[in-house]
């Protein structure tokens, strides 16, 4: 009989997280509100990249220390940084401090979901983890389908923000709330042995992980181009179908991580996620062709099926490779390889896109999606557990 996936510990976890992930997406119109307020554009182009900067940072930071052992404290710590900075940025109109405020927003968002993992990954049966992070994933990508056409449903406007943003720290505290209800694991009252530095060393030191690490990287720097240099490729092929193609995109990932998750554990999870790469760098170039509308939409709907299955799927191939004892630890360093694509893939992108021009740089970035193709090729077959 398969281990029960559907817990209550797993459950509660899971609306943790999509908590913090409502946070992230009610800020879909952050641009203009911040043009609203008269803030220049270059101001804002480094306003609206201060959280991930600042992620980025502390999550190197807290990787190494973070266990199931101190996860609670570090989620509660977190959950309290995030609701005083939404505070903040409810009611700061400048630049600077705006800048911080977002700053410290991504410091409590990224210090909730790091202490989020280990506690998560002693919820996953090994049998059930393609499933299970098909599941999360899911729960991630929610908000960020749901949240921007209810601005547009209810006609907000963009100056309308600061109070959405003072309000939703409420729903900062919630993690808090929901941490009381979760169950105590044993494994939270015992050191954890992958904690450290040394920890971290050791799981540097597998080979197949620090394939999977840089698979990680590229597939994210990739996304990261293709998300925000779509408009532009979009306005030079001559029709502005950008939010049309990742609304088609986004549904084809959620419908794939629905339908598709039991199915994820059958099989090879690196041959299927090496096959979902190569179908998403087919896609990510065809976009350099110009093709028109029909097709264009039909790549929308290829990219999505090959991103669908690639992120959860990368989660648990590092389940799948991790030590008991490192799991946590090993999640959270794909995290960071996933943040460090979504910063390397745009800052490099704008620096080539003025040297080869938007086919090329869509061409290059189907290359790096058949790059991490390569990558988790070579972890072997993999087999489906």
């Amino acid at each position: 009989m398969s281990a029960t996936l559907v817990t209550r510990p797993f459950l509660l976890l899971c609306a943790q997280l999509l908590a913090v992930s409502i946070i992230v997406a009610i800020f879909f119109p952050l641009q203009l509100y911040l043009e609203s307020l008269g803030i220049s554009s270059a101001a804002a182009g480094f306003i609206l990249g201060a959280d991930a900067l600042a992620a980025l940072v502390v999550q190197a930071c807290l990787t190494p220390v973070v266990s199931a052992h101190t996860a609670r404290r570090w989620m509660i710590a977190g959950a309290l940084l995030l609701a005083i900075a939404l505070l903040l940025e409810g009611f700061l109109t400048q630049a600077i401090a705006l800048a911080a405020a977002r700053m410290l927003q991504g410091a409590g968002f990224i210090a909730v979901v790091t202490a989020l993992m280990p506690l998560l990954v002693l919820c996953v049966p090994r049998e059930r983890s393609g499933q299970a992070f098909g599941w999360v994933s899911l729960i991630r990508l929610v908000p960020y389908a749901a949240i921007p056409p209810l601005y547009e449903l209810f006609q907000v406007a963009p100056a309308g923000l600061g109070v959405i943003i003072r309000w939703s720290a409420l729903v900062a505290l919630t993690p808090i709330l929901l941490l009381y209800l979760t169950p105590v694991f044993p494994e939270e009252n015992e050191p954890a042995d992958a904690a450290g530095f040394g920890g971290v060393r050791q799981s540097l030191g597998e080979g197949k992980l620090r394939l999977l690490l840089g698979a990680t990287l590229l597939v994210f720097a990739a996304y990261g181009v293709t998300f925000f240099f779509l408009k532009g490729l979009a306005r030079d092929a001559g029709f502005g179908g950008s939010g049309l193609f990742f609304t088609i995109a986004t549904l084809t990932m959620l419908a794939t991580r629905l339908i598709g998750g039991p199915y994820f554990d059958r099989y090879s999870k690196s041959r299927m996620t090496a096959a979902a790469l190569l179908v998403a760098a087919v896609a990510t170039a065809g976009l350099a062709g110009y093709p028109p509308r029909p097709v264009w939409f039909l790549l929308a709907y290829a990219c999505g099926l090959g991103w669908g299955i690639t992120m959860p799927l990368l989660n648990a191939i590092a389940f799948a490779l991790s030590r008991p004892t490192a799991r946590g630890l090993n999640q959270n360093l794909v995290f960071l390889a996933m943040q460090g694509g979504l910063f390397l893939g745009p800052w490099l992108g704008g620096g080539l896109l003025s040297l080869l021009g938007y086919r090329l740089l869509f061409v290059a970035a189907g290359l790096v999606w058949i790059l991490a193709a390569l990558l988790i090729w070579l972890l072997g077959p993999l087999d489906a557990r």
